[in-house]
Order: structure tokens, then sequence, then C-alpha cells
């Protein structure tokens, strides 16, 4: 792998827009996991930094899918109902953060909306719905009870129940490799997992990363504001990107705990900020659920509290940008006007 030096410019995948200012002497390198494309940048001329970094990403990729048949998680599931199941640490690590997501969301994200997912097919080409009799089945095997942490196993205890983290595994993903990174000396740096980014230290010449949220009626990548932040994440949750229509109706892959139905809430997407990776990316999952004011009384129960950016249509079809206080000096760039609250308010 050659180094490689960007000029400035814009870096777009997914949710989120991040600019990088030339000339940054970096190793930078792309690739795909985790059903996403992925570009890892340290600012270091150590080849093998870069290598370690894609190692760990490949781990828990291999480790947190529910897709791959010798996964940890898999193998957790279909073992569903009989008995636990040794896995890795990082397994262990993720499924106890979804836990805590669990709880600091009111069960809004529920880790084992795995048989949900599996019937909405949101990614597949089949054009259907679930029947009311099959999503009250699934939700039948929802129960976080069913779910039992040992010192280094997982048990499911009834038949049929299912781990998804794909609502938070990118997040924790993200926050493992950057504190790989830092390990290694690294001091400034960008991981970036399909848009699910985290930012490490400043850009080499001291400034903030500047990370753009996409405006989500524009065209892909133009951003709706940008965020001016160091060691921390930035993840965004839209419903945008992933999505089915059947018989004219959009439904999102954003899925009711207590229902099992399709979700659009008046969230057009939600960005946390916050050095938690896994909190990130499980509460921006959550919160495109629960809708701005139950977000709210969520966020103001978790300390620190991260910020959080909410993107909504107002009843004049234009764009409403709400972020939360502790973000004030952080939000800059805004292309509509931008409303901040105080959850503990």
């Amino acid at each position: 792998m050659k180094r490689k030096y960007f000029a400035a410019g814009l870096l777009i995948l997914a949710g989120l827009v991040s600019w990088a200012v030339a000339p940054i002497p970096e190793l930078s390198r792309n690739g795909f996991a985790m059903n996403t494309l992925i570009r890892i940048s340290a600012h270091t001329t150590d080849e093998s930094i870069i290598d370690d970094a894609y190692s760990l990403l490949h781990e828990l990729d291999h480790r947190l899918s529910m897709y791959n048949p010798s996964s940890d998680i898999s193998r957790v599931n279909s073992l569903a109902g009989t008995h636990s199941v040794n896995v890795s640490p990082h397994t262990l690590e993720a499924v106890r953060d979804s836990l805590r997501l669990y709880e600091a969301t009111n069960g809004v994200f529920n880790v084992l909306i795995g048989p949900v997912t599996r019937l909405w097919k949101i990614n597949a080409a089949e054009k259907s719905v679930p029947s009311p009799e099959s999503l009250n089945a699934a939700i039948a095997l929802t129960d976080i009870t069913n779910l039992e942490l040992g010192d280094s196993s997982i048990l499911l205890k009834t038949k049929g129940c299912v781990i998804d983290l794909g609502g938070m595994a990118k997040g924790y993903a993200s926050g493992k490799i950057a504190a790989l990174l830092k390990s290694k000396g690294v001091t400034s740096g960008l991981v970036d997992l399909g848009g699910n980014i985290y930012t490490i230290g400043t850009k080499p010449d001291g400034e903030n990363w500047k990370i753009g949220v996409r405006d989500p009626l524009s065209p892909a990548g133009t951003p709706a504001l940008a965020v001016s932040v160091n060691d921390c994440a930035v993840v965004t949750s839209g419903g945008y990107e992933r999505f089915k229509v059947v018989d004219g109706k959009r439904y999102s892959h954003f899925f009711d705990p207590k229902t099992g139905e399709s979700v659009m809430s008046d969230v057009l997407s939600a960005t946390l900020v916050t050095p938690d990776g896994s909190l990130a990316d499980g509460l921006a999952t959550a919160f495109m659920i629960s809708g701005v004011d139950k977000a709210a009384g969520m966020l103001a129960k978790i300390s620190p509290m991260p910020g959080a950016i909410f993107i909504r249509e107002g009843q004049d079809k234009q764009l409403e940008i709400i972020a939360t206080e502790n973000l004030k000096d952080s939000v800059i760039m805004a292309r509509y006007p931008v409303k901040f609250i105080n959850p503990h308010r």
C-alpha cells in the first residue's frame, strides 16, 4: 500500500460527509466490510498499523454478523432454546452494550428484534409485507429476558429468538478500531464505516474535524450542516438509504419493538455525537423510531449526555434542524435555521 496524499475536498459516504484539509500525509485504505464501504486513515507512516486495523475490523465483522453462519452471533441464534454458546470477548461486550442501550431507550433499541428483521426482508427484492399474525409471533420472541449473559457465554432461552446487532455493530467496531489506532500511537485519523465515523484526535494541523450531516431531501452527499469535533463518534441514521416500497407505500428499516411494524416517525435523520461508538449508533437507530420528543427524554437520563441533531420536515415542508445545547459550539455551516434544546428542561 503506497502512502497517499489527499487534496482538500469531500469524502462522501452514506449519511455523513467529512472534509480533509490538504496536504495531509497519511496512510489511507479503502475496503468493504459489514456490508458497507470502509475507509480507515491514520497520520502515520507505519503500514502495519492499517493492517492491524483492518484485521480487527474483519474479525468483528465475522464475530457480530447474523448472516455469516459461522459467526458467534449466528451460532448463538442457531442454538436458541438449547444451550449457551462460548463467544469472544468482543461479542460479549457488544451484546452487553446492547443491553445498556435497551435500558437507556426504554426498550426502543432491542437487540432481539431479529425475528422481526427477518420477516420484513427490507434488503430483499421480495415486494410484500409481513402479516399481522406473523408479526405477533415474532414480537413474542423479542422479550429481552430471553437473553442471558455469562462470563464468556450467551444463552437465548427460547427457540426462535434471534440477536440482531445491525443497529449498533458499526458503532461498536468504529470505537474499537479507533482505540486500537490510538494504542499504537496514532494521534490523528479517521475511521469511516460507511458514514459511521469516528475521529481520532484533531487533524494534523490541530484543527477539529468537520463532519457534514447529509441533507435528507437533497442529492446524495449534500450536507445540511456540519459539526466541528475531535475524538468522538459521529453517527447518522436516516430512512433514505434502506427501505422498500410495496403497493406505493414506503417502509423503512426501523421497526417498533412493541408491534413489529415499520416506523416512519417525524425524524428524517438522527445524528449522535459522543465518544461512545456503540451508544452513538444505537441511539441514532432508536431515535428514528421514537421521534424528537421521546428522544429528548431519553437523552436527559444519560450521563454524560451525548450531543444529538434531528432533521425533520416542518409544516411548511421546509427542513428543521433541532440540536441539543451541548452542540452549540460545534454546529457549523447549517443550511437551515437551527433550534437548540435542553433535554433537562
